[in-house]
């Protein structure tokens, strides 16, 4: 009795008041047993507001490193743990899928953005390299600098008075070089001609046949597509900005299609399929940026294929971690749930990528 009182009493070592600030109640620990408020004291050095960040934003403690050890090599026994009750011990998948998902796209879009630096910083002396150059080499350095500018939206000064050169260089040739093959000549202006005449496809001319009510966006997107046919920086960055929004929509999905898969099962809830879909995605997007992260390794850069083929057995080996399913019963699952869920990401995608054309 006398002990129980004693500690009942004993102050933390880090409230020099020996209360809870938040409820006044007398504390017994460094943390509140009622309001669960930490004892300690909120003026201390700077530096604790950056652990704040990484410890209580994005709960950067021991509790994820055991979480993501799990996560990388059973993400359907993470699943089941964490239905079983042991919440305390990782970390909640809603925030796990937000940390890999945001890790994700920041390294794809550096890479991105990394790769697009060095193409331009290897452009080098235009004048001298394109006098080293015979017409075909002329002709296949232009084609491949007008793909760099499709792919990455690359419309820079640089790339642009290169190219400029190039066409510049390639009709001097063909001026000066009588014996130039007239059908070669032929098939060139043709060319031009029919690029100049997709170029100059007006809204009227493009015989609209559905309903009238999606006539006015149909017509913003078909408009949309002219603009990025001659700049398509816009639609780059719009694509950065909305196809993860979009993504978002792939665990629900995936929910969905637990759901239907264990309809019969009662015991199973809505809450424990989105539980499963959202670790699963998490997982997903860790091996994707393992992936991305190996490709751009030279020595291991070979290596970059083994995290995609793991996560591609995950599900199936999900349906027995999380399930329980037999072998026979885990490989139907696979199979139909792969097939739905590519479908409806295939949906998602092409959503993601019409809402940024929408808005280019």
């Amino acid at each position: 009795m006398g002990d129980s009182a004693a500690i009942s009493t004993k102050p933390a070592k880090t409230n020099e008041q020996g209360v809870c600030q938040n409820c006044l109640t007398p504390l017994i620990d460094d943390y509140c047993h009622v309001c669960g408020q930490a004892a300690k004291e909120p003026r201390r050095a700077v530096i604790g507001l950056v652990q704040d960040v990484f410890v209580d934003t994005l709960a950067i403690d021991g509790k994820l490193a055991r979480t993501l050890g799990l996560l990388l090599w059973k993400p359907g026994a993470l699943a089941r743990r964490y239905l079983d009750g042991k919440r305390v011990s990782y970390s909640p998948p809603f925030r796990l899928y937000l940390f890999a998902s945001v890790f994700f796209f920041f390294g794809l879009f550096w890479a991105t953005d990394a790769q697009v630096g060095a193409f331009r910083a290897s452009l080098g002396d235009t004048e001298a390299a394109l006098a080293e150059l015979s017409p075909e080499e002329r002709a296949e350095v232009e084609e491949n600098l007008r793909l760099a500018q499709e792919q990455f939206g690359a419309a820079s000064p640089e790339v642009a008075a290169m190219i400029a050169e190039l066409e510049e260089a390639v009709v001097a040739d063909a001026d000066n070089d009588t014996d130039t093959d007239t059908d070669g000549a032929g098939d060139i202006e043709t060319e031009e001609t029919e690029s100049a005449a997709n170029e100059d496809v007006s809204w009227e001319d493009a015989n609209y046949n559905g309903p009238a009510w999606f006539e006015p966006h149909a017509q913003r997107i078909f408009e949309a597509a002219q603009r990025v046919r001659e700049d398509p920086r816009l639609f780059v960055a719009e694509i950065r900005q909305n196809v993860p929004r979009v993504l978002l929509l792939a665990p629900v999905v995936y929910g969905f299609v637990l759901l239907l898969l264990y309809f019969y099962r009662r015991k199973c809830f809505v809450y424990d399929h989105f539980v499963v879909s959202l670790y699963m995605h998490a997982a997903l997007y860790a091996y994707l940026l393992i992936a991305l992260i190996l490709s751009l390794i030279p020595v291991v850069r070979a290596l970059w294929f083994a995290p995609l083929l793991w996560g591609w057995l995950q599900p199936f080996l999900m349906f027995r971690q999380a399930y329980g399913s037999g072998w026979l019963s885990a490989w139907g699952k696979w199979a139909l749930s792969i097939t739905i869920y590519a479908a409806a990401f295939a949906v998602i995608i092409s959503l993601g990528f019409s809402y940024a054309l929408y808005r280019s």
